[in-house]
């Protein structure tokens, strides 16, 4: 039985090393950092002699450690990349009040920690047993582009590795296991008109009324509200009209929508409907599947292990949705990070962090012992 004092340490420890990974800027527009992050687990896989596979799509890094050269029971996911952050303060973490504050703190930093400690101490615990690295009942999965869509990380390696159950790192909460979350279209609007003088708008016919008509009309297709929220929702994220130039009529217009929808929405209607009822031309950036758990004992398990934890969904969009659309089943869950991704306050509860360690860590002991419920 692990005693309290080394249960401890080893929560420092996941805290100690999530602060070392967000010190490093992993962001979309610093790829080297990226990059850096990806040599940092690995030099930390080195350490303790795990060994791991280093893979690269497109110049994205990824890192498996697998039982078998291409298989894990059960598989663990997390990310090391992480938003942009216009403030460099949010890559120096500090401790306040139970929360540990920094770029990545909670999506998806300590998630790589969490997982790169639990796997260590496992097999430290096989070896003692006199049994290998290949009886490991959980393998780890890392990527470093779920935050831009994941096309170079899960996607990919959805189709390299196969798993019985897998489990994202990366959402819920202690107390909420996360089973169904949105899909997301990406959407672009490109408005046409005729310049003119700006001093004389009579003659042009501005780009930029057309798309705020046109946005006005698709705001109607969204009208739907529920107090759960758990409906389609519609934000625009990006908008640019004109040249530059200030006194000419824009001729060109465009803007970048973020699209969500549920399993009750029908993504290409929606867009049919955009289609047929705006100026503007359309054009779908991107276009990505809803998640929705699938029955599996080791759900059923983890509920069991997460002590009294709802099933539920949540609204963001995350890596689960490339192996899920497979058939495997899975789950998402995590510590509690108060909703601050992304947010220029983004910080873990540092409490959650550790109950959750000890309630993943009881529920491999319990399949590690072959107890997994039929």
């Amino acid at each position: 039985m692990e005693s309290i004092v080394g249960r401890q340490h080893v929560h420092q420890e996941i805290l100690e090393l999530t602060k070392d990974l967000i010190r490093i800027p992993s962001t979309r527009s610093r790829p080297r950092k990226i990059m850096d992050c990806a040599f940092f687990i690995e030099k930390w896989l080195q350490k303790y002699d795990i060994e791991y596979t280093r893979h690269s799509f497109n110049d994205v890094p990824v890192i498996t450690v697998l039982p078998t050269q291409a298989h894990a029971p059960v598989l663990l996911m997390s990310h090391f990349d992480v938003v942009e952050a216009d403030d460099e303060s949010l890559f120096e973490p500090y401790i306040d009040n139970d929360r540990l504050y920094g770029r990545g703190a909670i999506d998806d930093k300590y998630g790589v920690a969490v997982s790169l400690i639990l796997y260590r101490e496992h097999l430290r615990s096989l070896q003692q047993q006199g049994k290998s690295a290949g009886e490991m009942c959980f393998g780890l999965l890392f990527t470093g582009d779920e935050e831009v869509g994941g096309a170079n990380g899960a996607a990919v390696m959805a189709h390299k590795v196969t798993t019985d159950f897998f489990l994202a790192i990366d959402g819920g909460r202690p107390e909420l296991i996360v089973t169904k979350e949105k899909g997301v279209i990406e959407l672009e609007l490109n408005a046409h008109g005729i310049a003119a003088h700006s001093a004389r708008p009579w003659l042009g016919k501005s780009a930029f009324d057309v798309l705020v008509r046109d946005y006005l009309k698709m705001q109607e297709l969204f009208s739907l509200k529920t107090d759960d929220h758990w409906h389609k929702t519609m934000v625009l994220v990006k908008c640019n009209a004109g040249n530059g130039s200030s006194n000419i009529v824009p001729e060109q217009a465009t803007a970048l929508f973020d699209i969500r929808y549920t399993e009750n929405d029908d993504p290409d209607a929606l867009i049919a409907s955009i289609r047929g009822i705006v100026e503007s031309t359309p054009t779908v950036r991107a276009q990505e599947p809803v998640f929705e758990a699938k029955p599996s004992p080791y759900l059923d398990l983890l509920v069991e292990f997460s002590e009294g934890a709802s099933v539920g969904f949540e609204h963001g969009a995350s890596d689960a949705r490339h192996i899920s659309q497979l058939g495997v089943p899975g789950a998402i869950w995590g510590a509690d990070g108060e909703m601050s991704q992304h947010r220029g306050d983004e910080h873990i509860v540092i409490s959650s962090l550790t109950t959750l360690y000890d309630r993943l860590d009881g529920y491999f002991q319990h399949i590690q012992n072959g107890k997994l419920p039929r």
